[in-house]
């Protein structure tokens, strides 16, 4: 009797492609992701002691994102504009290859204040929390492809009155970027130990949704709530519907900036805002479902795995190869 054999080699082979085709390509992605990573990011921007807009912290602070950024392998610029001094936002570049003039941006603000904000800031939830997570998914979303331009930006200058965003987006419109949407991140790691703690949304509807879908889809241990409107607090207010026309944008806040204004975060602007009182577990999950929201939103284009590529060889190679 002849019985035809798979070799152990090409049975693993085709074991790991069967895996590969299980797992969706966003899966792949998010599993990219590295808390661990996270951490250091939000360590190493505490480490300037202070990201005060007037500091040498926040120049070093802004080489510090540039460097980052650039070695991922993304075009890099410090954006400049004026407030009291020549002051910059860092933004890097990941192309489109579809549809390139769409652009998509994540973006958090890295400067710092506190009741002490010349010699310690240490803002870890406000904002190396989100920085932190713009940083972590710039490192894996640079390793793929997408139809749309993705922009990771750092703000500056956002504790003085939102002034980095205002000055990059008034010089977006004047270049007639067309930015579709906007995914804005600040304060999104302390829960005070609460396992009940969740993210709140806020912005334009669409957008909101989209993000509330992809979170629920993908992480969906992370708790969101929806809140639909223009809303100021942060970087993501020049961007809204209302002032880019055209553009879409949210805010992603570990409570709403009501609650976190009134203290609901007992750190806030404090120099006690210190890393060590972070939830990284929850601050993941946030930065999973950015990272999942911006892939779907640029659109991810799957890249063959290796095993696919070697296949038709592999399937050749079989045949020829009987025991008997």
């Amino acid at each position: 009797m002849r019985k035809s054999l798979i070799r152990p080699p090409l049975a693993l082979g085709l074991a790991l492609f069967s895996g590969w085709l299980a797992a969706s390509p966003m899966t792949n992605l998010l599993g990219q992701l590295s808390q661990f990573d996270y951490q250091d990011y939000v360590g190493n921007l505490q480490a300037f002691g202070t990201r005060y807009f007037n500091t040498q912290g926040n120049v070093k602070a802004t080489n510090y994102l540039a460097d980052t950024l650039n070695s991922f392998g993304l075009s890099v610029r410090q954006d400049a504009f004026d407030y009291g001094g020549t002051r910059y936002n860092v933004e890097a570049t990941l192309p489109g290859l579809v549809t390139p003039n769409q652009i998509f941006i994540i973006g958090a603000h890295f400067d710092s204040t506190s009741n002490d904000p010349q010699t310690n800031a240490p803002g870890a939830d406000d904002n190396a929390s989100g920085t932190a997570a713009m940083l972590e998914i710039a490192s894996v979303l640079s390793q793929y492809q997408f139809a749309s331009t993705i922009r990771f930006i750092g703000f500056n200058a956002e504790e003085q009155g939102l002034i980095g965003s205002n000055a990059y987006a008034a010089a977006a419109q004047v270049r007639g970027d067309t930015i579709v949407g906007m995914l804005n991140l600040d304060m999104i790691a302390y829960t005070a130990g609460l396992a009940t703690q969740d993210l709140e949304v806020m912005g334009d509807k669409w957008l909101v949704d989209r993000f509330i879908a992809d979170a629920a889809t993908y992480v969906p241990g992370l708790l969101t709530q929806a809140w639909y409107g223009d809303y100021y607090g942060s970087d993501h207010y020049y961007f809204h519907s209302s002032r880019y026309p055209g553009s879409s944008s949210l805010f992603g806040i570990e409570d709403t900036a009501t609650d976190i204004w009134s203290n609901s975060n007992p750190y806030y602007h404090k120099t006690t805002d210190t890393a060590d009182r972070l939830d990284y577990g929850f601050a993941y999950k946030v930065t999973q479902a950015s990272a999942a929201t911006l892939a779907d939103l640029a659109g991810l284009i799957p890249e063959p795995p290796i095993m696919l590529l070697l296949l038709p060889g592999l399937l050749l190679a079989a045949r020829g190869r009987r025991v008997h």
